[in-house]
Order: structure tokens, then C-alpha cells, then sequence
């Protein structure tokens, strides 16, 4: 089962890598289709964020939880998720703020991933 949770573990990273690859092609070449992969990658970031809390919880890896990281974890990776989907289903109200917004919470989601 180790195996599988590694695998999940690569694909929440490839997530993470795939919003913040969305914003460098929107600030790089302001190509509307970045919204796509952000949306995409926030997706699995929550779907695989939620399946590794269930593998740990659960026992199936010896990993413990901490349930009030994982809350904050999750409200940032929501909050990421819905500016990926307005930016993607909503083109009137793309701006630099936004996509800056989603970019700056994907990291920070990553900098409570590892320092705390």
C-alpha cells in the first residue's frame, strides 16, 4: 500500500506544479488555455489532498494526522480551486490580481505543507 501512497503523493505534487505552471503561462503569455490547467490541477490537488488524509487516518501508511493542518491545508486548496474555476468559466473577470492570488495561496499551501 506504500506504493500506492507514493503514487498519490506524485500526482498531489504534479497538481500543485500544474497551478503554478498555469500561472506562468498566463503571466508569460496571457493565453486564456491556462486557466484550463489550473482548474484541472486544483481538482486533483483536492481529490488526491483528500485521498492521502484518508490512507493516513486510516492506517494504511504509518503516517499521523494533524487534523488542524490538514483543515487549513484544505480551506486553501477550496479557496485555490474556486479562483481556478472563476478564472476558467468567468473571462470578464480575469485579471493579474486574481491569477497573482491563486498563485500566492498555492505556494503558501506548500510552504504549510513543509514548515509546519
Amino acid at each position: 500500500m506504500e506504493i500506492v501512497y507514493d503514487v498519490v503523493v506524485v500526482l498531489h505534487l504534479l497538481g500543485m506544479a500544474g497551478i503554478l505552471a498555469g500561472v506562468v503561462t498566463y503571466y508569460s503569455a496571457k493565453a486564456p488555455a491556462a486557466f484550463t490547467s489550473m482548474f484541472h490541477s486544483a481538482s486533483l490537488q483536492v481529490i488526491t489532498g483528500l485521498a492521502l488524509v484518508g490512507m493516513a487516518s486510516s492506517g494504511v501508511v504509518d503516517t499521523t494526522v494533524n487534523n488542524t493542518k490538514i483543515a487549513v491545508k484544505l480551506a486553501v486548496a477550496v479557496a485555490v480551486l474556486l479562483l481556478a474555476l472563476v478564472l476558467w468559466r468567468r473571462k470578464d473577470l480575469v485579471n493579474q490580481r486574481l491569477v497573482a492570488v491563486a498563485g500566492g495561496l498555492t505556494v503558501a499551501n506548500v510552504a504549510i505543507a513543509v514548515l509546519w
